[in-house]
Order: C-alpha cells, then structure tokens, then sequence
C-alpha cells in the first residue's frame, strides 16, 4: 500500500516557494493548494511573490508546472492575553501569539491536475493507535542541494497535544526536517488524509512531528465561508468534486490495474497455463514422470511474480524493466495466439494409455505398436510403482494401437484424441492360450508311436491359418503350441487324474512311468493361436492312411488347465 500512496501522492503535492521560506502543499481542488499558514505567511505580508511548482521526478531540477498565487487564505493567529503579576507591575497587558491553526490555502491559475480525497469527518484517536502513517513532501536540505524530490517518512501516532482551543497531533519515529511544513499525512492501510505536518520536533532527530488534525482544517475552512471569504468549504463537500476525485483514482489507480492495462489477455494466460498442467497431469501424470509439471510451475510461479512487482513500484528500477519486458511478451497477443494453438494441437491430437499392475511384481514388459504391420512398436516396462504410459498422436476419427503384455495376448485398443484409457495388468489381458495334447500312454510308451502322425489345422473367422502334421518321436507323450509352458507343473494334476483311472489301480510304478512319458514333450514354436480361434486335431494311421481321432476346439480362454487327452485304439 506504501507504494501505491507514494504514487498517489507524488501527483498531488507541490513545492511551495514564498520568499526565503519553502514549504509543501497538497493539491485539494481544483486550483487550490492546501498547506500552512507559517510558510506563506510572511511572503504574503511583504507582497513577495509565492510560487507552486509540481516537480518532474524523472528530471531533477524541473518541474511539470509552475505557477503563481493568484489568492491566498490565511488563518488567523490564536491571540493569548495572560494575566500575570509581572502584567500587574508593568501597567501593561502582554499579548502572546500562537502559529495556529496554522492553515493556509494557495489559489493557481490552473485548474487542472490530480486532486488528493479530502473527507469530511471527525478523528477517532483510538483508531490511529495502532496505525501506520507516512508523510511526504520537500525538504529544505534538498532544495539547498538543488534537488526537487519529495520525500516519504514513516510515523507512528504518539497522542495528541491540548491547550485551550489549540489541539495537535503527535507523532514519532521519524526523521521530519524543514520544509515539509504543510505535507499530508495519510493513513497507510486505507490511504486516508489525518491532517498536514506542522512542525518538526526536531530536524536532527527522528523525533516526529506535530500535525494538524483535518477536522481543524475544516472549521478554519467553514469559517472562511461563513465570513464570505472563500466558498471553498461548499466546494470540498460537493458531489461534483467527490466524483471527480473518484474518476481520478480509478483511472490512476484502478481496481484491477492490470486488467486495464491489459484487458482480457490477463485471463487468458492463467487459463492456458492451466490447460498445459491439466494435459501435463491428464496424460503425463505425476511431477515424477515428468519435468514439464516443474517448468510449468515455475512459469506460474514467474508471471505470480511479474504480477506481484507491478502492483507496485520495484526498487530496482533495471529489475523492474526486465520483469515488465517479461510480462509484455507473455501477455503479448502474439504470444498468446501461438500459446493457445500448441495447447489446442496437444489437446486435440494426443492420447495416453496407461497400464497398472501390482507394484511387487515382477516388471513386466509390454509391447506397443501403433501400426497395424508393426512398422512402430517399442516396449516399456511397468516400473517399480507398478505402471506405465505410452503417449501418443491420434485424430478425433481414432485410430487402433496394439498393447502385448508379455504372456498375454494382444489387445488391439481404438483411441481417440482428448481420451486417456487405463488397463490393469493381468484383469484385462487374457492369458495368451497354450494348448497342451496328451497321448494315450499305452502308445505313448511302445514303438508304436512311429506309426501315427498328428495333423493340426487352426482356423481363425472361417479361414485357414495354419495347416500342419506332426510326427511325433518315440517316447514323446505330448505336444504344445502357442505359449511356451512348463509342463512339469501340470504333473500334479495329471497324477490325480491316473489315480482315478481304474485300469492303473492307483499303480505308483505306472503312475510314475507315465508321468515322465507326458513330461517328455514336444514345443511347436511356430503354432500361434489366438482367441476364438478353431484347433481341429486329426490322428492318423501313416500306414493306411485312417484316421483315429478328429477333435475341434474352439479357444474361449487357456487350454492349459483343461489340456486335452487323446485317446485312440490301434486298428
């Protein structure tokens, strides 16, 4: 707020040149500057010429305007008569003066420039306890040294001093030299005129100084007016002057100076920045799977700061240029317009798949191709938080991508853009098929075994894929194709089901023997089969060319828990 009162103020109060003397004003209305009746006082008595200047800061040593007094109003001193006995043996009434109210009013040709709120109301001391207070205007020391730059003190309110009719304000803990005479102290918190400097307590020393309330202004005003002096006092309170005030404020410090400045570009960059980290996060995930959530961060981060520096005045006045270079580039139309189109394509041509498993499993590779003659596939492994992404372009038409889970079948998945799909490994993956054919084992076991040949066809929609013939070698009890399994595993299962069989008599001897017979198979690596294909498996006699067994499976799921035994009698 201290920057924003420094701002206001540097428009609003005037150097005040009345002979010798220098002091400040505050401009009230328009055409009349407000400041003590000390400063001008003695000028005015010697018809010596009385000067209001408003200072160009960014040029040292000139001002904006110069203007002379064209009327001054003056308070009258507060006359003290005191009776004493010093009086008494003189014979004569002594007459004291006092420099109060210490109010003075300077009319300027010039009737246009910025106007500082001057309300009209009463002060409640209990409220300037707590308060924090700045006073701003010249002083002298500075204009011996040919400089014209108003300075800002900090005060604190210390009481107040009553004497009669004479009522000042104390305040302390700051450094008020000659010259300020006549300065407006304003409240920091809400910016609110209290009243105008009146004199230091001391010019060496950060002691304060003495103010004049504004509600004293005000009486010494209203009693201008009532006397016919000046209707100045109708003037401060009408709705004319209030609502030109007000138009001043908001154009000089609006509201939501940056939305003036910059219209509706201020909203658009927040919202594109949250369309970016929503696609960050949508599609990419965690800070952890991606560094463009910090880059991101620290961009909000970058414009919050820009923001916040404007808002103010930056000390450093070649920092502030480079932060405000900055921010005309973000908020800069071009900028904005190629901002906006790359978040459109992001959002518009790019999808994501992700895979979940269980975080304590092995890491699974999975297979990705986003071509249908896999011309494009890479593979990646669900890492250690059991997940994985793959990221990809897409139309709003769709198009069709392949995810292989190792040991699973493949899933042809249609992806669209703006669409995120999540699978989890292994609910959504089916098993990828293994069949497993047992033969009897009273062939399995003789020479006999030579003499048969094991045709396999799979069909897949109607239409021949692979048509093949085995011929099993001696001693070879099963065959397998599809997924590559262990089929020692499966001994278990295979025991119970021989100790069924009422032939063998729960025979461990036979049992055993059997066992290894099955457990000696055969992997037919260049079978692929698929769910819903058709498995047709015939057994024929080489010699006469007979057939013994034709079965036709039709793969629903995995064949290895339900593996199929094909019993055939010899002819």
């Amino acid at each position: 707020m201290a920057d924003s009162l420094i701002n206001l103020l540097q428009a609003r109060t005037v150097l005040i040149r009345a002979g010798t003397s220098i002091g400040t004003g505050t401009l009230i209305s328009n055409g009349m500057v407000l400041t003590c009746a000390h400063v001008v006082r003695k000028a005015y008595a010697q018809k010596k010429s009385i000067e209001v200047l408003l200072p160009n800061l960014t040029e040292p040593g000139q001002f904006i305007w110069n203007e002379k007094a064209q009327k001054v109003y003056i308070s009258k001193k507060y006359e003290e008569r005191i009776d004493s006995e010093e009086i008494h043996n003189n014979a004569e009434q002594v007459v004291l003066t006092s420099e109060y109210p210490d109010v003075a009013v300077i009319e300027i040709e010039r009737k246009t420039h910025a106007i500082i709120a001057f309300p009209y109301n009463d002060i409640v001391l209990e409220n300037l306890k707590d308060g924090q207070f700045l006073a701003f205007g010249f002083q002298k020391k500075d204009r011996d040294l040919h400089r014209n730059v108003p300075q800002a003190v900090s005060l604190n309110y210390n009481g107040e001093q009553r004497d009669g009719v004479i009522h000042k304000l104390i305040f302390d803990n700051g450094l008020i030299r000659p010259g300020m005479s006549g300065a407006a102290l304003l409240e920091r918190e809400n910016g609110q005129i209290v009243g105008i400097i009146h004199m230091t307590k001391n010019p060496n020393d950060d002691l304060g100084a003495y103010v004049i309330p504004i509600q004293t202004i005000w009486n010494v005003i209203e009693k201008w007016e009532n006397e016919g002096v000046t209707q100045l006092f109708s003037v401060l309170k009408s709705k004319k002057l209030k609502t030109l005030v007000q138009k001043q404020y908001r154009e000089e410090y609006p509201r939501f100076p940056l939305f003036k400045k910059y219209g509706i570009r201020l909203f658009v960059l927040p919202v594109l920045l949250f369309l970016a980290l929503w696609w960050v996060f949508f599609h990419l995930g965690s800070i952890q799977d991606s560094g463009i959530v910090s880059i991101l961060l620290v961009a909000i981060s970058l414009s919050g700061k820009i923001i916040g520096d404007w808002l103010g005045k930056d000390a450093n006045r070649e920092s502030g240029k480079l932060k405000n270079s900055i921010g005309k580039i973000l908020f800069s139309t071009t900028f904005l317009v190629s901002f906006s189109v790359i978040i459109a394509l992001l959002w518009t041509f790019t999808s994501s798949v992700w895979v979940y498993g269980n975080p304590k499993s092995d890491k699974i590779p999975i297979v990705f191709s986003s071509d249908a003659k896999w011309n494009y596939s890479y593979t990646k492994n669900l890492n250690s938080k059991g997940k994985t992404r793959f990221l990809m372009f897409s139309t709003p038409k769709g198009d069709s991508i392949t995810l292989i889970p190792e040991g699973r079948e493949a899933k042809e998945i249609r992806v669209q853009s703006f669409s995120k799909q999540e699978f989890y490994f292994p609910d959504d993956f089916f098993l990828e098929p293994a069949f497993i054919i047992r033969f009897n084992p009273t062939y399995s076991k003789r020479s006999l075994m030579n003499e048969y040949q094991v045709k396999i066809r799979i069909e897949r929609f109607e239409e021949k894929i692979v048509d093949t013939v085995f011929n099993p070698l001696k001693n070879t009890g099963s065959i397998t194709f599809g997924r590559k399994i262990d089929v020692k595993k499966r001994a278990a299962n295979w025991e119970e089901e021989l100790r069924r069989d009422r032939t063998i008599n729960n025979n461990d001897k036979v049992i055993e023997s059997i066992l290894k017979i099955w457990e000696n198979t055969e992997h037919i690596g260049s079978l692929v089969i698929k769910k819903d294909d058709i498995i047709k498996v015939q057994v024929i006699y080489k010699e006469k060319d007979s057939i013994f067994n034709k079965d036709r499976y039709t793969v629903r799921g995995d064949f290895t828990k339900n593996d199929k035994l094909l019993n055939f009698t010899e002819q």
